[in-house]
Parts: structure tokens; sequence; C-alpha cells
């Protein structure tokens, strides 16, 4: 595996290449901007990514380990099967107040990586690992100009069990097929969002707006609707009986 410590030794390959196979990188700032460059098995140690703008560029099967994209900026990039936490050390990367315009994660492992206050709009989180993940107070909204904005993000068939979602904006996000379970949701925002097949089981949700959802097929024993806004969700009958029986209201 070819080692590179410095930014110096870093601009020389960028200079002559756009394709990274097992390469570790390591202890050291990258450059301010970043496009098209294509990284297969590479490695990353404590690298600060901190303000850097990346611009379509792909990792697969990369890790990794104690690094920091906080206030970065990723345009259309793609991680497939990238590791973001070391079990053995339980550390995780940060991603506080980034961007991630088109960015697609999947089947990555976000263990405990801090996304807190960052935006979401058009991310797609797919069939990643995300236990413990701090998603606090992120937005999946984005201006257009004065009053307008659009909200939009994809969260699919992921693991985020144990996940920090309080006071998080994600309306009209699609969620489906995620698990939720002993999640917080405090004073979180998921008017409009499609949450169909979710698992919500044990969550914290105390002032959770959730009007105009789609819940149905959701495991939803873990809302109690006379702390939650409900009005106009979307439920199967069936899920009738677990909303009643939250409040003590049995149903024969």
């Amino acid at each position: 595996m070819k080692e590179i410590n410095s930014v110096e030794q870093l601009e020389s390959f960028l200079a002559g290449q756009e394709q990274f196979g097992s390469f570790a990188f390591s202890e050291f700032e990258w450059p301010e901007e970043s496009t098209d460059y294509i990284f297969k098995q590479c490695t990353f140690h404590q690298m600060i990514f901190r303000g850097t703008e990346w611009q379509s560029c792909e990792f697969t099967d990369c890790e990794f380990e104690q690094c920091t994209f906080d206030s970065s900026k990723l345009t259309d990039c793609l991680f497939q099967k990238c590791k973001f936490y070391n079990p053995e050390l339980e550390a995780a990367c940060s991603f506080k107040f980034a961007s991630f315009p088109g960015t697609t994660f999947r089947q990555s492992d976000l263990s405990l990586c801090n996304f807190s206050r960052s935006n979401l709009y058009r991310i797609v989180i797919d069939q990643c690992q995300a236990t413990g993940m701090d998603c606090s107070y992120a937005t999946v909204s984005q201006s257009i100009g004065g009053s307008l904005s659009l909200n939009r993000a994809r969260l699919f068939d992921c693991n985020f069990s144990y996940a920090d979602f309080t006071g998080t904006w994600l309306c009209e996000a699609e969620l489906q097929e995620n698990r939720f379970s002993h999640a917080l949701f405090n004073r979180a925002n998921l008017e409009g969002a499609v949450l169909n097949d979710c698992d919500f089981h044990g969550i914290e949700a105390k002032g959770l707006t959730i009007a105009g959802a789609d819940l149905r097929g959701a495991q939803i024993s873990g809302l109690d609707i006379r702390e939650i806004d409900m009005t106009g969700v979307r439920i199967n009958d069936y899920q009738q009986r677990f909303l009643l029986e939250a409040i003590g209201i049995e149903v024969d």
C-alpha cells in the first residue's frame, strides 16, 4: 500500500492521475478542492477535510478513521461499502455543518458519526449501518431564493437505532424501511415524510411533528399520540390498535 503523509506528496500524485488504488493517507489536511477522483480500497487516518469541496468523486471499499469533514461540501459523490467507524477504538468521523447535494452513502458504516447541524438536502443513505449516528438539528431543506425552499432526502433500509434526530428537519423526506428503535426525535419535524415500514419501537419523541406523514406498514408502538401532532397522518387499519393501546385504550 502506497503511503502519503503530506499535502506535498498528495499534490504530486493528484497532478498525474485520477484513480487511486490501495493508497494510505494519514494525518494531514486535504486541499480545498477535489474533482472526479476515484479511490478504491484506500485508507484515510485522522485526515482533515474541513471546508473541502468534493465534486463527483467515488470511494469504494475505503476506510476513514477519525477523519474530520466539518463544513465540507460533497457534491454528487459516491461512497460504496466504506467504513467511517472503527469498532476497536469506538471512534467515528465528524461531518458537522457539512452539505451533501446529490451524494450517496451505500452499504457503508456510519455508526456514531456526527452529522449535527449538517445540510442533508438531496443526500441518499442506502442500506447503511448508522447506529448511534448524531443528526441533531440537521435539515433536508434548501433555500432557492426568498422564502421559497425545497425539501428532499432519501434514507432507505438503514439501521438508525439509538440515533439522535433531536430538532432535525425531515419534512417530505423519503425514510422507508429504516430501523429507528430507541432513537431520539424530540422536537424533530417529519411533516409530510414517507415513513413506510419503519420501526419506531422505544423512541423518545417529545414535541415531534409528524402531520401529513405516511406511516403505513410502520411499527408505531413507540408513538404516543398524546404528545405528537398526527393531523393527516396515513396509517393502515391494523395500526390503530397500537396507537390506542399506547394511551391506555384496550381494543378487542
